[in-house]
């Protein structure tokens, strides 16, 4: 496999997570038939990547455009979405007295770290000039996005084991 194909594959998956977000999104619904906080990161996280998703049109075609703030634009516009994310997890958790899990804690340290990597990309290239932090850029949202679907479905199974064994034992005895 050579790079080009890797990077076509990588950057088509967008709609293909979004929807797989949705359908774990269902699932977590229809099985947990609660609000969770497995429940709620996964509205929050569908809810970002879907806004993300249908912006990012829009804020290239703008960003596209000659000057700083066009420039800018692209950047604060992701961060600020990851940003409103990452309050918006932690907040419904608060609001709906929910203990944050482990999945919403990675959740929430990934929203950060693409608000990070986004302001990290725009001083890189447009204060300093040095551009070096653009192969981290280029691939690191798509690899963490794609990595994050597994990673979630497996912590979310191991919980529900856990706690259906836990319910198991109790009423056992």
């Amino acid at each position: 496999m050579n790079w080009s194909s890797f990077d076509s594959i990588l950057f088509t998956l967008d709609k293909v997570i979004l929807i797989t977000y949705f359908v774990i999104l269902v699932l977590a619904v229809l099985v947990e038939r609660k609000v969770s906080s497995f429940v709620i990161t996964v509205i929050v996280l569908t809810v970002a990547n879907s806004v993300m998703t249908s912006l990012s049109p829009v804020m290239y075609q703008f960003s596209s455009q000659p000057g700083l703030i066009a420039k800018f634009s692209w950047y604060a516009g992701f961060a600020l979405i990851d940003m409103m994310a990452l309050f918006l997890l932690y907040k419904f958790h608060q609001l709906l007295n929910q203990n944050v899990c482990y999945v919403a804690q990675l959740v929430g340290m990934l929203f950060l770290a693409f608000a990070t990597l986004q302001t990290a990309r725009f001083i890189d290239r447009f204060v300093f000039h040095t551009d070096l932090l653009q192969q981290v850029y280029k691939y690191a949202i798509p690899v963490l996005n794609v990595t994050l679907v597994p990673i979630i479905v497996f912590f979310w199974l191991s919980e529900m084991r856990r706690t259906h064994r836990y319910t198991r034992m109790g009423t056992v005895q």
